[in-house]
């Protein structure tokens, strides 16, 4: 089909959508049709999407949404709201697509679909973090204040991790501390005790980050609070030498607790991060044999 003919097609759903708006004694029609408007501007939208305009595609998609919306079907209306965002996201508008996307996530909460509305979030912000790890991290963090308000402890886990990765990526290190320590409680509560060790660690990587062996000794000790065979564990111990060979300035050692097997599978943020940490004095060591001792 030619363009010309996709752009005739999308004319005539919009005159269809008209025409389901209107009312009529004469025909004993006296509400607009709201979902027969809707499903034609959809149509409309995927003839201006196959002619290659996406932003007018997207602008009848935010129409059916309206339509949905004024025949309170919050659902439908949420759905088009989203294939109008992952429209403009596709041509970089990105500030339009946040704005969109937040919307369909409200949408499908108020519906009562809050799965459909957290697969939303993942969507929208593992594309955006690609282009704008800002708003990406606006995403994310709309989508924890959801999934905390109906209680989903995993969920909210999952959004705080990928909140942390986008603070250390952004060297928003005070973030990346708030969310690693909102997502040990929450393994907390869940009882998950094994997933708390890594995190462990890195409220230490982040602190030493910041130059603070003294926040990092703190946060050591509040993670062996909440966890009751942290101490003991190989994290634990890490984090002892971590802090320990910090404090007292031997790079050497500090490098080769950096080469531990419990540090090397962290996420990648985490890795960057341990790449540019040293202990305040004294050389990097890097060449220096690795002393198995130390983890």
């Amino acid at each position: 089909m030619s363009n010309t003919a996709r752009l005739k097609e999308a004319a005539e759903c919009e005159r269809k959508a008209q025409e389901c708006m209107k009312t009529s004694m004469i025909k004993l029609k006296f509400n607009p049709d709201y979902d027969g408007a809707a499903s034609a501007m959809e149509r409309a939208a995927v003839c201006y999407r196959n002619s290659q305009d996406p932003k007018k595609a997207a602008e009848s998609l935010l129409k059916a949404a309206e339509y949905y919306e004024q025949n309170r079907n919050l659902f439908h209306a949420a759905k088009a709201r989203e294939g109008a965002a992952m429209l403009l996201r596709d041509i970089k508008e990105f500030s339009e697509a946040v704005i969109l996307f937040e919307k369909a996530i409200n949408g499908y909460a108020e519906s009562g679909s809050l799965d459909t509305a957290a697969m939303t979030v993942e969507k929208a912000a593992d594309v955006l973090k690609n282009d704008d790890p800002k708003k990406a991290l606006l995403i994310y963090q709309k989508g924890l204040a959801l999934v905390q308000q109906s209680d989903r402890a995993k969920m909210a886990s999952n959004f705080l991790k990928q909140i942390t990765k986008l603070s250390l990526q952004l060297e928003d290190y005070k973030s990346a501390l708030a969310s690693i320590r909102e997502e040990i409680e929450k393994f907390v509560e869940v009882r998950e005790y094994p997933r708390i060790g890594q995190l462990g660690i890195g409220l230490v990587l982040v602190n030493l980050a910041m130059e603070d062996s003294v926040a990092a000794l703190k946060d050591y000790s509040w993670v062996v609070g909440q966890s009751p065979d942290f101490q003991t564990s190989e994290d634990g111990r890490v984090c002892e030498n971590l802090i320990g060979y910090y404090d007292a300035g031997d790079n050497d050692s500090f490098q080769n607790v950096l080469k531990c097997g419990a540090l090397r599978s962290m996420d990648n943020e985490y890795l960057r991060l341990q790449k540019v940490l040293k202990a305040p004095t004294g050389n990097a060591g890097l060449e220096e044999e690795e002393d198995e001792g130390l983890c």
